[in-house]
């Protein structure tokens, strides 16, 4: 999302027990959680791991990375009623910590990492293939150490040839393994593809 808007920070956000809708758009939905356990799982996370998230949503793929006991856990999230549930979330968890303002507030940063997890929104969905090789060049240029991993939500079971040019363009390696979610009727992109998405994970 262009770090320029100010309308999204604005827009309210409603929490239920199936989703995250700010504005007039659904951000995140409980039917992604066999996805998103997917790809932590493939990002095979241990104690000694310094790991980057961007986007807290509804803090599943933030409890699933804490079961890791990564050494350290920095997540990255604009929108302010999202980032107060994501303090609320870390009460009583070490090594968490969190950063205000999208992911863009990063540049210039000296801080390396051995995974990132990568799930931001955006409700422009003309840019969203633009903002996503954006961050995959700048996680392996900026963000990631040697041998880091990065996991990138894709809305899509495959992978089109402006990502694979660009990936294989910074990184040595692309995990790919299927994964079933259940359809839902309420935005949910799925119901082309029967259900059928991808953990996917570059390794650096």
């Amino acid at each position: 999302m262009d770090p320029r808007r100010t309308d999204y920070l604005e827009a309210e956000a409603l929490y239920s027990e199936q989703s995250l809708r700010i504005g007039e758009s659904y951000v995140m939905h409980e039917w992604e959680r066999p996805l998103i356990r997917r790809m932590v799982d493939d990002l095979a996370l241990t104690h000694k791991d310094e790991v980057l998230e961007v986007g807290f949503g509804m803090g599943i793929s933030a409890t699933m990375i804490q079961q890791a006991l990564p050494a350290r856990h920095t997540i990255v999230e604009p929108h302010p009623t999202v980032l107060q549930r994501a303090r609320e979330w870390k009460s009583g968890r070490l090594g968490v910590q969190l950063v205000p303002g999208y992911w863009q507030s990063l540049e210039g940063t000296h801080k390396r990492f051995s995974a990132i997890f990568f799930d931001p929104f955006s409700d422009d969905m003309g840019s969203v293939i633009e903002e996503n090789l954006g961050f995959i060049k700048f996680a392996s240029q900026s963000l990631l150490n040697d041998g880091g991993r990065l996991a990138m939500f894709c809305i899509h079971p495959w992978l089109d040839e402006q990502y694979q040019q660009h990936i294989f363009r910074f990184y040595r390696r692309v995990e790919i393994s299927p994964v079933h979610v259940k359809v839902r009727e309420t935005e949910d992109p799925t119901l082309q593809s029967e259900g059928r998405m991808i953990s996917v994970i570059l390794h650096k």
